[in-house]
């Protein structure tokens, strides 16, 4: 509740800026000072957005899932980023069962770990994405195994108990809700998501989801 009222004076006032900034030519502080505002409550609104999915997401819309093409999808997605951080981007395709869950929640665990890995990792590093059947789990059901590796700048010792907990970052402009959010998701395909890092050596993130749920 306290979210929804904030977000809804969040676009009042963004709004009543973009008016205001019409009254003053590129180039005049005034217009800087609004162009400001907007792009702070664009943010803060985001925040806002980040919470709401992670307090009360969406119910799930399961149907049958291509993993590689989701993923095939989200890499088109964030592309421009991409050649805009100078980070390689590369997928291992491999054969795969078709699974069971929420596509556009899949997708925004997908894009969360790859826009953390591009956020990372400087010019001239890369983002291997893999997919490979996994061990069973303990109660038998079949598993598939997405994985992340960066060669960004890792994660500190200890830090890495703390990345999935909401509302930690250490990011400037980060939420610290994306990776919880993502959490989130797996947990709720009846999956699991694992971290190995080492500070200045990269990072690998690997998903773990059942073919059936």
């Amino acid at each position: 509740s306290i979210a929804h009222e904030v977000r809804n004076p969040l676009g009042s006032i963004r709004g009543t800026a973009e008016i205001l900034k019409d009254n003053f030519r590129p180039g005049d502080r005034n217009h800087e000072f609004f162009e400001i505002l907007i792009k702070e409550t664009a943010r803060l609104n985001r925040v806002v957005e980040d919470f709401l999915r992670l307090a009360k997401p969406k119910p799930a819309i399961i149907s049958d899932c291509d993993i590689l093409k989701e993923l095939e999808n989200v890499i088109t997605l964030v592309s421009a980023e991409a050649r805009h951080r100078k980070v390689h981007l590369e997928i291992k395709p491999a054969s795969l069962p078709i699974i069971l869950g929420d596509r556009e929640k899949l997708r925004q665990a997908f894009l969360n770990l790859i826009l953390n890995g591009l956020q990372a990792t400087p010019p001239g590093g890369r983002i291997m994405i893999s997919v490979s059947s996994a061990d069973k789990d303990a109660d038998g059901a079949e598993m598939v195994l997405i994985e992340f590796a960066d060669t960004g700048m890792g994660i500190p010792v200890g830090e890495i108990d703390k990345i999935f907990e909401p509302f930690f970052t250490t990011k400037e402009e980060g939420t610290g809700l994306g990776l919880a959010t993502t959490k989130k998701i797996v947990e709720k395909h009846g999956g699991r998501i694992e971290v190995e890092s080492e500070s200045g050596h990269g990072a690998v993130f690997r998903i773990f989801l059942p073919v059936y749920v």
